[in-house]
C-alpha cells in the first residue's frame, strides 16, 4: 500500500468527524457566523504559518524537498482574507484560539525533531484545500451571512486545475523512498493532526456561542 492510500485509509473516520465538528460542521451546513469564520481563518493562519515555515526551513530535506510546491502556500491568501474581513492590523480584532497556537507550537517542534512528519500535516491541509476546500468555497460564497467575505484562501491562481495538482502530489507521495516504519509514523501523525483539528473546530464553535455577534454587541 502506498503512503497516499495509507493516509486516506488510516484517517478516514477522523476526517469525517472533523468535517462534522464545531465550526466546520456549521460552515458546511451554512450556519457559520462571520465572526466564527474570521476566527477560523485566524486559527488557520497560525497553523499554516508554522507549517510553511517548517517546510521552507527544510527545503533541502530528501522527503520534504521532493514534495514542495510553491503554489500550494496559503499564508499570504489567509492574510489577504483576514485583512479584507477585519482590516489591518487584523490580529487586534481576530484573536487566535489557544488550540491553534498549541498546534503551531507542535509543528515547530516537529521541524526541530522530526521534520519528515510535517508531511502528514502538509497532506492533511493542502490536499484538503485542493479537494474538499473547493466545495467549502462554494458554500462560503453562497452563505448569506458570509456574502461579503473574501475567499482567496480557496483560490490557487498558479494551478490550472486544483484536483489535478492534488492527484500529481499524491503520486509523488507514493514515490517517496520511505520504509514501513516511516510511513506508519506519518500516518499516526496525520491522525493526531485530525484530532487537533476536531478539538480546534469544537473550541471555535464554543467561542462563537459564548460571545455576542457583531450585531448584538
Amino acid at each position: 500500500m502506498g503512503l497516499a492510500e495509507a493516509l486516506h485509509d488510516g484517517t478516514k473516520a477522523l476526517h469525517t468527524e472533523a468535517e462534522r465538528s464545531g465550526v466546520m460542521g456549521a460552515l458546511l451546513h451554512g450556519r457559520a457566523s462571520v465572526d466564527a469564520y474570521g476566527r477560523l481563518l485566524a486559527a488557520l493562519h497560525a497553523i499554516y504559518g508554522a507549517l510553511e515555515h517548517g517546510l521552507a526551513r527544510h527545503a533541502a530535506h530528501p522527503v520534504l524537498g521532493a514534495m514542495s510546491v510553491a503554489d500550494f502556500s496559503r499564508g499570504d491568501a489567509l492574510d489577504h482574507d483576514l485583512r479584507a474581513l477585519h482590516g489591518a492590523p487584523w490580529r487586534e480584532t481576530a484573536p487566535t484560539h489557544p488550540l491553534a497556537y498549541e498546534y503551531a507550537e507542535h509543528l515547530h517542534r516537529l521541524a526541530d525533531d522530526a521534520p519528515e512528519r510535517l508531511l502528514a500535516h502538509a497532506w492533511l491541509r493542502y490536499l484538503g484545500d485542493l479537494n474538499g476546500g473547493q466545495v467549502v468555497a462554494r458554500l462560503v460564497r453562497r452563505a448569506p451571512a458570509l456574502a461579503r467575505v473574501a475567499t482567496a484562501f480557496y483560490e490557487f491562481p498558479g494551478l490550472a486545475e486544483p484536483r489535478f495538482a492534488a492527484a500529481a502530489w499524491r503520486a509523488r507521495l507514493d514515490a517517496l523512498p520511505l520504509d514501513g516504519t516511516a510511513q506508519a509514523a506519518i500516518v499516526e501523525e496525520a491522525r493526531a493532526g485530525f484530532r487537533r483539528h476536531i478539538a480546534l473546530f469544537t473550541g471555535l464553535a464554543g467561542q462563537d456561542a459564548a460571545e455576542p455577534s457583531r450585531s448584538e454587541a
